[in-house]
């Protein structure tokens, strides 16, 4: 799972990356900011469950079922994974926005700053995730990992609801920035 999460960090780290000449017209909108990223955050949230959903009965048919323990364990990592991944692609997404052309975007770089810090943060959670796995089978208690990693979920989500309050004065404030490196010619 935390593989699969590394195909999603250009979506969530870059939200805004795809909306070229169009970000004008989020600025101009009644619409906040934050109802956007909020819409962008669910839906690449949904893309992600359906592409975890693929992995695991892909992994379930060639190697069989898994411990259900484990499985529990894994959700309940994807549950802190997600909503801290999301949060950190809002700043992000606002603070160091690359523009994304869709007839290059397998060859296209972005903002180095972006990914480095983008990869900083999977290898945290990542990181948190190993090591709350390790103490749990150093205890020989894998059920023990669920209920750590839901309170580290909620946590993970209240810092994601921080983020997403305030991700309309951020924007506000790089409005500039956004509008020039975005509408900047492919």
């Amino acid at each position: 799972m935390a593989y699969a999460l590394l195909g999603f960090t250009q979506l969530f780290y870059n939200n805004l990356g795809s909306e070229g000449a169009g970000i004008q017209l989020l600025f101009l909108s009644p619409t906040p900011i934050r109802t956007v990223l909020l819409a962008k955050n669910l839906f690449h949230a949904a893309l992600f469950c359906l592409d975890a959903l693929a992995a695991a009965i892909v992994t379930t048919l060639r190697l069989g079922p898994t411990e259900s323990a484990m499985a529990a364990a894994t959700v309940a990592w994807l549950l802190f994974a997600l909503p801290c991944n999301l949060g950190a692609g809002n700043i992000l997404s606002l603070t160091m926005p690359y523009r994304i052309n869709p007839g290059r975007i397998s060859r296209q770089r972005g903002s180095q700053a972006n990914a480095l810090i983008s990869l900083l943060v999977e290898l945290g959670v990542m990181g948190v995730g190993a090591g709350v796995l390790a103490l749990c089978w150093y205890l020989d208690d894998v059920w023990l990992a669920v209920p750590i990693f839901l309170v580290l979920a909620g946590g993970a989500l209240f810092g994601w609801l921080r983020v997403l309050g305030n991700v309309d004065e951020i924007a506000n404030r790089h409005k500039d920035a956004l509008i020039a490196t975005l509408m900047k010619a492919g």
